[in-house]
């Protein structure tokens, strides 16, 4: 009976995680098949029938067995060669280095031949970058392609879309037949069959990485690695990015303290005249420091519009175009050309150039 089972259809006609599970599939109609027979076998019979019978489930059972013991500890060494590689990104802390390096991290740590990123914005998205285990021409013309390809719109019908809607990953057995399949990245890529999920940093999808073999056929594993990939770096990403904002809004507030401590310094060094403390002398200066008050206040008016002087205000407390328009309940584009008009009318080269110039009238209206 062992001797017919390996004789028959059930030998993997492939090897992979696929033809693994087919043959496990079939053991389990065989497996019932045996049992059959031996619950409808007559004890009273010769037991040399029924010793070959039992002995031949026990052989498929104890190959299940090894089956499914492979794929679980399959699945474990996908995982943990996963983790190792996500550990090394880990200690990556620039955005732009993450990007430049995640194709090929997918490729190390995720076991495929050929990984791909593209970008997403609104409705159109555009393969960007590609890395290849072994290069050959066609992978260094895929590049040629992805470098002229225009954006691919986001079709209802396409894959990418189906991606955005439901942020899932997502698998094609066969690209030659699924119709979800981007006709022109199909074309260009000679994809057979591939993996593929969205990158969501902050929630929105950004980004796709599409995976795939040169020879073989993905699998759900596939699939499943490729997602954990993707969740991983989707934090690593965000936690790159807002690293960043800090230390541009710590440089900002640098900028703006080093000003003010400039000002500050010059203003302990210059010569201040005392007022007299007599009644005659209060009355002469009065006049003269709200007179001086006011013209130190009027060349900002006079420079600046009322919502100028607000962004103005806000840009020397440090805060950010994106925390500037979110105060003010305007966009960041409008936060934008604001201080774009600030830097001319104040001939200012930079914000710290602008903050000091606003800084400097400001303590001059108020010392006066």
């Amino acid at each position: 009976m062992t001797d017919e089972l390996a004789e028959s259809d059930l030998a993997p006609e492939s090897e992979g995680l696929d033809s693994l599970r087919a043959l496990d599939g079939h053991l389990a109609i065989r497996s019932g098949q045996l049992r059959d027979r031996l619950l409808a076998a007559d004890v009273q019979l010769s037991l040399a029938p029924l010793h070959g019978v039992s002995t031949a489930l026990t052989d498929v059972q104890t190959m299940r067995f090894e089956i499914r013991d492979f794929i679980v500890h399959e699945r474990l060494r996908r995982l943990e060669q996963l983790e190792n590689g996500l550990a090394r990104l880990r200690a990556v802390h620039d955005a732009d280095l993450l990007l430049g390096t995640v194709c090929q991290a997918v490729v190390e740590c995720c076991g495929f031949d050929r990984v791909m990123l593209s970008r997403v914005k609104g409705s159109m998205w555009r393969p960007w970058k590609s890395y290849a285990a072994q290069r050959q021409d066609a992978e260094l013309q895929f590049r040629d392609w992805m470098a002229a390809v225009p954006e691919i719109p986001l079709d209802h019908l396409l894959l990418e879309s189906e991606m955005v809607r439901r942020r899932e990953v997502a698998i094609v057995e066969d690209a030659a037949t699924d119709p979800r399949v981007s006709p022109v990245l199909r074309e260009a890529s000679g994809h057979r069959s591939y993996v593929a999920a969205p990158l969501m940093p902050e929630g929105r999808v950004v980004g796709f990485l599409h995976a795939d073999y040169r020879d073989l056929a993905v699998t759900p594993l596939d699939r499943d690695v490729l997602a954990a990939f993707a969740r991983a770096f989707d934090g690593i990403f965000e936690r790159a990015v807002l690293l960043r904002r800090l230390r541009e809004q710590r440089d900002q507030v640098r900028v703006t303290l080093q000003t003010v401590s400039t000002m500050l310094d010059e203003l302990a060094s210059a010569e201040i005249e005392l007022a007299m403390h007599d009644h005659s002398s209060a009355l002469s200066t009065g006049p003269a420091r709200r007179s001086t008050q006011d013209s130190a206040r009027g060349r900002l008016e006079s420079l600046l519009t009322k919502r100028e002087l607000e962004v103005l205000a806000l840009v020397a407390t440090g805060a950010t175009n994106d925390r500037i328009a979110e105060r003010l309940v305007i966009s960041s584009d409008t936060v934008k050309t604001h201080m774009k008009h600030i830097l001319r009318k104040l001939r200012a080269e930079n914000r710290a150039e602008a903050i000091a110039h606003y800084l400097r009238l400001t303590l001059e209206a108020g010392e006066a």
